[in-house]
């Protein structure tokens, strides 16, 4: 795994079927073929399709988890105070995924701003979308994870207001950036 994607939780969908972004109304796998991230990507929400697209994403390197393992469709209902005791809990996951592939990780994506900011001792204010700067990173982080390239997609959810383009420039700045590491 070369890039692990990191969602806040997972919708009631993806917990139901066990497969990341099933939400119907989640635009994830539309970006994904948009920007090239994924050749062949499928369309369609149905189970067996969901599963395919996961399925090829790992195969291709990619990764996927949560900040937070709570389902639910609307991530601010989940506590301030489950956000903070999450913290550690979360750190040793990646650290997990970092250390069971060699180091081979090279990347992070946030997938949605909220959790990325949420990763300070005081919560960032702002951060923008793509990649962030390698000077940026939580105290508490472990040198290993930072000095992981940071990136910072645009929720695909249906309830982030973005335009379109807004939404996809992120995702296609980091396929350009994977096709220059040749992967």
């Amino acid at each position: 795994m070369h890039t692990l994607l990191i969602g806040h939780n997972p919708s009631n969908s993806t917990w139901e079927t066990g497969h990341y972004f099933a939400n119907p109304t989640n635009k994830f796998w539309k970006l994904i073929d948009e920007s090239g991230l994924l050749d062949s990507v499928q369309h369609g929400n149905d189970a067996g399709i969901v599963q395919t697209n996961d399925d090829m994403m790992v195969a291709n390197g990619f990764g996927f988890t949560d900040f937070i393992e709570t389902p639910g469709n609307d991530a601010n209902a989940i506590k301030m105070a489950d956000i903070l005791a999450n913290k550690e809990v979360f750190m040793k996951r990646i650290e997990n995924y970092a250390n069971g592939i060699n180091s081979r990780l090279k990347r992070l994506c946030f997938v949605g701003k909220k959790q990325w900011k949420q990763q300070f001792s005081q919560a960032l204010a702002k951060c923008e979308h793509g990649l962030q700067d390698a000077d940026l990173r939580p105290s508490h982080w472990p040198k290993q994870i930072n000095d992981l390239e940071i990136w910072v997609l645009p929720s695909p959810s249906g309830r982030a207001v973005l335009s379109n383009n807004d939404r996809l420039k992120p995702y296609l700045m980091l396929s350009e950036a994977l096709k220059a590491d040749n992967v």
